[in-house]
């Protein structure tokens, strides 16, 4: 048994909408019968996830997130900055962060990855004192996401959040806010505002197509109001990575930090998880902080 790594499984039983049991003994089943050493151990509120990682950085050699994007962001703060890798296997609503890492889906496979280690050092980010792993979002972005806690909870994945929206369409009104990054400030009517470490939110919704978890850098899509007929017409840009060609409507940028001001409270959603409603938000990458486990070979 000497130099076999020591595999810590943290897991929140309440992620997926409470369908994350299910996958967490799938997981603990795939170990066992790899002949893994590992240990699980359950989240019981808020804080715990991080407390947990920070305990189990010094006595194990690889941490194992089993969830969804939240789950992800209560273990990040427990890691960072740690050097000890961090692998997930995905059993959330959204799963968005682990599209990054080229990991699927798939439960057998994500292990297989995982049990494989290898490994990046990415960037994370920061929202005033929160970190976050894949994004945050406003307006529109946020709103969708807390509707999607409304729907029938059958519902995962990009089909949840399709819902969601649909659900959201016509009932949220553009907010005047004003974004600061690279020395200067815009302020105009916001429809939506993502702020992306990783490539996608909601599930599949490819709002910050370009972003790269290591370039240092926070990829940043404003899109001003657009009404109804043309959201439904331009979505399909969104799902291939496309919304860059909507230009008249949506712009992007790379920013290593930005000030976010809102005229009047705005819903704010961090990796998936709402974070309230406020005027006012700073925000910064935070390079080189999470050592990541991830299928590399595929993709870059």
């Amino acid at each position: 048994m000497r130099g076999m790594k020591k595999y810590k499984i943290i897991a929140n039983p309440a992620a997926g909408r409470g369908k994350s049991r299910a996958v967490v003994m799938a997981v603990l089943e795939l170990f066992k019968q790899k002949g893994a050493i590992f240990d699980l151990e359950l989240t019981t509120g808020p804080g715990d996830a991080a407390n947990i990682a920070r305990r189990a950085c010094g006595e194990f050699d690889v941490i194992v997130a089993v969830g969804g994007d939240g789950t992800v962001n209560e273990v990040l703060p427990g890691m960072l900055f740690s050097g000890k890798p961090l692998g997930i296997v995905p059993g959330g609503s959204g799963n968005d962060f682990v599209k990054t890492l080229n990991i699927p889906n798939d439960i057998e496979k994500a292990v297989d990855i995982v049990l494989a280690g290898r490994t990046k050092v990415v960037d994370a980010g920061k929202i005033n004192d929160r970190y976050f792993a894949n994004g945050v979002g406003f307006g529109f972005d946020a709103a969708v996401n807390r509707a999607s806690y409304q729907i029938n909870h059958q519902k995962r994945g990009l089909w949840l959040y399709i819902c969601a929206m649909v659900k959201t369409l016509g009932t949220f009104d553009a907010v005047p806010i004003k974004v600061s990054m690279n020395g200067r400030s815009m302020e105009q009517e916001t429809f939506l505002l993502t702020v992306g470490n990783g490539t996608t939110c909601g599930g599949g919704f490819k709002l910050t197509p370009y972003a790269k978890i290591d370039d240092h850098l926070l990829d940043v899509t404003i899109v001003r109001p657009l009404g109804i007929a043309r959201l439904l017409w331009h979505l399909p840009k969104v799902f291939l990575g496309t919304i860059d060609r909507v230009k008249k409507y949506a712009s992007l940028d790379r920013a290593p930090k930005l000030t976010v001001e809102a005229e009047r409270p705005v819903p704010v959603h961090v990796d998936g998880e709402m974070f309230g409603e406020g005027t006012r938000y700073e925000i910064e990458v935070v390079p080189n902080a999470l050592t990541v486990i991830g299928d590399f070979r595929s993709k870059d």
